[in-house]
């Protein structure tokens, strides 16, 4: 009977060790999994705090880092400085996408083209304007024919008539450019 006695004994040390090891599995487990938590809590965390209110151009935080003189390299802060104190920092009015027909003998062709204004000045006259300016560029977009938009000569020149067309209704504001951030034509 001592030799079964003993037996128990050996098992009951040898079932031990094995014990701690699947319990320091599960803290492990447990302690990547809260990382992993706290990692994209964090990260959302920055990601959601660094959006800036407004929409802007890429030059102006440029120029508030240069004005604080914490980023960029020498020519960069001079660049933004400069147009800093010109006053002429820009903002970006991104409108509404536009669908039209383009002029097309079989009528199939369709033109879908979010754009957004480069403002100099006040955003207030164009919100004033806004209804007249999405009709004035529906009207210039459904006169175009896709071999006028085909191509990048033509893509630039619609840019230049856009904003032709936006600045005749402007008086105290300035369109500088138009960036086409969708252009699809199907």
């Amino acid at each position: 009977m001592a030799d079964g006695t003993e037996k128990t004994k050996k098992e009951d040390q040898e079932k031990e060790p094995a014990a701690p090891a699947k319990s320091n599995k599960k803290i492990l487990i447990i302690a990547i999994a809260a990382v992993a938590v706290l990692g994209v809590g964090a990260g959302a965390f920055f990601f959601l705090k660094g959006k800036p209110a407004s929409t802007s151009t890429a030059e102006t935080p440029k120029a508030e880092a240069a004005a604080e003189g914490s980023h960029g390299s020498p020519a960069e802060a001079k660049g933004a400085r400069g147009e800093a104190k010109k006053g002429g920092a820009s903002d970006l009015i991104a409108l509404d996408p536009f669908i039209v027909n383009l002029q097309d003998n079989s009528g199939t062709r369709y033109l879908k083209l979010t754009l957004s204004l480069e403002v100099e000045g006040s955003h207030d006259e164009i919100n004033a304007q806004t209804v007249r300016i999405r009709d004035s560029l529906i009207v210039l977009l459904s006169s175009k024919s896709y071999s006028d938009i085909g191509t990048v000569e033509g893509k630039y020149q619609m840019r230049d008539e856009i904003v032709a067309r936006v600045n005749q209704f402007l008086t105290k504001s300035k369109i500088k450019s138009v960036y086409f951030s969708d252009m699809v034509i199907q």
